[in-house]
């Protein structure tokens, strides 16, 4: 009778355990699929990033296509006006020398109307060239000196757009240079998110590999508490039969005392 008290008590215990056990199990599982479902949706972040990443990189390769591409034109102007502005200091120069034997050439005229004046009637005729001459030299002054202008004007106008150009490359560089150091940051984050993504992956894995242990495990803690029920059912029944068998036995002996009683009396009547 102890002893199917101790099974009965034994049973008990193990399906109280197994059903703790299964209790557990199913937070594990609930647990499990959370991480599973943040880690599919940090994949998708993760993976959306990337994609925000490369479509950044792509529009900054372009930016320093395209900025590479002014540089290297204005470079070329630059170069262009720089010539320019060589052949105008050129022409400067030549229309100066030209001013200077207008000059000289009306200062010649000049002196060689003094001459003819003083000739008298011998030097009309040297008079009236000398007054074309100096005609001539002073119509060419003004007119070398309009051309003067011209060649300054155009010299301010290729100063100050060749001071713009300068600014222009200026800037150019600075933004291929902002750009390089941009790539670096896009190169350490792209790195970075790379690094994020792989152990998201490994954690996405790692919860789907709980998730199928604790199912599996889930399913045999409730064979084994399916077992313990049956086990507790049949030590029950053992118990109660056990019972019963002790009752009968109880009657058995009191009607062995009885017989016993009466085959006493028998014996003394007897006698």
């Amino acid at each position: 009778m102890a002893a199917v008290e101790q099974i009965s008590r034994g049973a008990g215990l193990q399906a109280a355990a197994t059903q703790q056990t299964s209790a557990a199990l199913a937070q594990i599982e609930s647990s499990a699929s959370l991480a599973l479902r943040n880690a599919g949706a940090a994949d998708d972040r993760v993976r959306l990033v990337e994609g925000a990443l490369k479509e950044s990189r792509t529009a900054l390769e372009r930016l320093v296509q395209s900025v590479s591409a002014t540089l290297s034109q204005t470079r070329a102007s630059t170069d262009t006006i720089r010539r320019l502005e060589r052949v105008g200091r050129h022409i400067e120069k030549i229309v100066g020398g030209i001013a200077l034997v207008a000059v000289q050439t009306s200062m010649l005229a000049v002196s060689g109307s003094v001459e003819a004046a003083r000739a008298g009637a011998s030097g009309r005729g040297f008079a009236l060239v000398s007054t074309d001459i100096r005609s001539l030299a002073r119509e060419a002054s003004e007119s070398i000196e309009r051309v003067q202008d011209t060649v300054r004007g155009i010299l301010d106008q290729i100063a100050s757009v060749r001071h713009e150009m300068g600014q222009t490359v200026a800037w150019a560089e600075t933004e291929l240079q902002n750009a390089a150091s941009i790539f670096a940051a896009l190169e350490r984050t792209e790195t970075d998110v790379a690094s994020l993504g792989a152990a998201n992956r490994l954690i996405l894995q790692g919860a789907q590999a709980i998730l199928d242990a604790a199912t599996q495990t889930a399913a045999g803690a409730r064979q084994v508490a399916a077992a313990a029920e049956e086990a507790s059912g049949a030590a029950r029944q053992a118990a109660a039969a056990a019972t019963e068998q002790a009752q009968s036995a109880e009657d058995l002996a009191a009607a062995i005392e009885e017989i016993a009683s009466l085959a006493d009396e028998l014996k003394q009547q007897d006698a």
